[in-house]
């Protein structure tokens, strides 16, 4: 803030008729004469002369200045300090990141599947400013990784730290991804709940399937957005280690139809991505279609800073009146 705010700012208008009386005083002494008085000669005049003689007439200055000091109390300068309250926090998402061994496949060249996945998965936290997100991995099975919360930037840590040992089941439990992250919004108070499902396979793992999963979805009101990874076919993965490191051709199986379904019956919308530009396309056009409606309330907190100009008018004015008694004080 460049000044001080007033909370009673009409009080100011005192200043005019103040400005006014100082303008009168000062017109009215530069126009006073000074008194005849025959004295036997010039050299008694500079005699006289002393610091009391000369300061007297700078005293009422502290009158003045005491009554311009209260005015100034008067209007009650303080600081303001706006502040924001967001009435509805924006969307509950739950991200569900498959990381089983297929997301090893090397066709997002030159980086694999999850590694691709990871970086736009992080661009989409970026946009959610106000939105809670949580994350949930599967392979085999299905696991929390972090409920939902508003410190993105710990979200983002944990999917850097994702890789293909972080599930040690082998397979791909899609239904049971969707059925964990939909249990983790069904308390949420918030008025639009999706989950951001990517996988590179088809379930065949866990005890819930996906369609049984979208039920329990569209029931709850959640909304399943599923992005497809990779292309179907003969597929380049990485075979050996060290220096005899080589790359194998394994084909790919991708069930679309049933991704396509869960999409269909909670409301969501399926994507299928085959090229790394294509995935981060997909889901940028998720972030559009998921928007939050914010409502703020801006309300200002005031902190009262009129007492101590209250101090310094009372502290001038009694300076004056004891100035005037005892150092200036005049013997009749």
């Amino acid at each position: 803030m460049a000044g001080p705010d007033f909370k009673d700012p009409l009080y100011l208008l005192l200043l005019i008729p103040f400005a006014a009386m100082v303008a009168w005083y000062v017109y009215r002494r530069i126009g006073e004469r000074g008194a005849a008085i025959a004295v036997s000669s010039a050299m008694v005049v500079g005699l006289r002369g002393s610091i009391r003689v000369a300061t007297y007439r700078f005293l009422p200055v502290l009158r003045f200045a005491s009554i311009f000091v209260l005015i100034v109390a008067l209007a009650r300068p303080g600081k303001s300090v706006d502040l924001t309250s967001i009435k509805n926090p924006g969307i509950d998402i739950m991200i569900a990141l498959d990381v089983s061994d297929s997301m090893m496949g090397e066709d997002f060249e030159p980086d694999n599947r999850l590694g691709v996945a990871r970086r736009v998965v992080k661009d989409f936290i970026a946009r959610r400013s106000n939105d809670r997100l949580g994350l949930v991995v599967f392979s085999g099975d299905a696991y929390l990784h972090c409920p939902l919360t508003v410190d993105h930037a710990v979200v983002g840590e944990l999917i850097d730290e994702l890789d293909f040992d972080t599930v040690e089941e082998e397979g791909t439990a899609i239904g049971e991804a969707i059925a964990l992250a939909a249990s983790r919004m069904i308390a949420s108070p918030a008025k639009s709940r999706i989950i951001l499902l990517l996988t590179d396979g088809m379930n065949n793992r866990g005890s819930i399937d996906p369609e049984t999963a979208a039920a329990l979805c569209a029931e709850a009101g959640i909304k399943v957005y599923p992005v497809g990874i990779g292309r179907e076919g003969r597929v380049p993965y990485p075979a050996g280690g060290g220096i005899f490191r080589s790359r194998q051709f394994i084909l790919n199986h991708f069930d679309e139809k049933t991704l396509r379904g869960v999409a269909e019956v909670t409301g969501g919308k399926f994507y299928r991505a085959e090229s790394g530009g294509v995935l981060w396309e997909n889901v940028r056009d998720i972030d559009r279609l998921e928007k939050s409606d914010i409502e703020t309330k801006v309300y200002r907190e005031f902190h009262d800073g009129f007492q101590y100009f209250l101090a310094a008018a009372m502290l001038l004015f009694f300076l004056e009146i004891m100035l005037r008694s005892v150092f200036y004080r005049k013997v009749p």
